[in-house]
Order: C-alpha cells, then structure tokens, then sequence
C-alpha cells in the first residue's frame, strides 16, 4: 500500500457555479484539480491529506475524499485559499497525497 506520492504537473481550474434561492440568483467560483488516468488507480477508496505546491511554496488542503466528474476525478480546492488558486489557474501545480 503506497502511503505518499506525487502528482506533477497539474492544472488548477475553475469553475462558476450558479445557484437561484428564493428568486435570487447567487455566483460563486469553485477550484478544483483533475486527478490523471495514470494515477486513478493509486488514489481510489480513501480520503487523503492533500498538500498543493505552487512555486516551491506549500499549501496544505487537509484531508480530502476525491469526487467524480464524469468520468474523471477531482479533488475540490477551498475557497479561503481563492487568492493564491486564482493566481495558479491554469498553471502547473505539483499535488502531494499522503494517508492521514
């Protein structure tokens, strides 16, 4: 069982979501990351404590349990950190994944 690993050179992405409450219509931004083919395999069953990587500076996420999206996965990004993601969007990011 692998208990930390890599994924290099992912792009952070993003997404607005609309949401109509009680008549009014809310936007919001999502950030998400996809998870390569290659590495499904390694990722799948677990939650995982999600480490981000941008520009040789660390940003720990916490622990994560990936989604679905279509037939991909996806590791939803937080919001809180929407300053440093929307600096990093569509740029190449390393991801570390680790078993908490």
């Amino acid at each position: 069982m692998i208990e930390k690993f890599v994924i290099p050179g992912v792009k952070v992405q993003r997404a607005l979501k609309r949401v109509r409450k009680q008549g009014k219509e809310y936007v919001y931004t999502q950030y998400f990351i996809y998870i390569p083919k290659a590495f499904e395999k390694y990722v799948t069953g677990s939650k995982w404590l999600v480490t981000v990587i941008i520009d040789s500076q660390e940003f720990p996420i916490g622990v994560r349990a990936l989604s679905r999206h279509n037939k991909h996965y996806i590791i939803f990004l937080p919001n809180d950190l929407a300053y440093y993601w929307e600096k990093a969007v569509g740029k190449e990011v390393d991801v570390i994944f680790q078993r908490p």
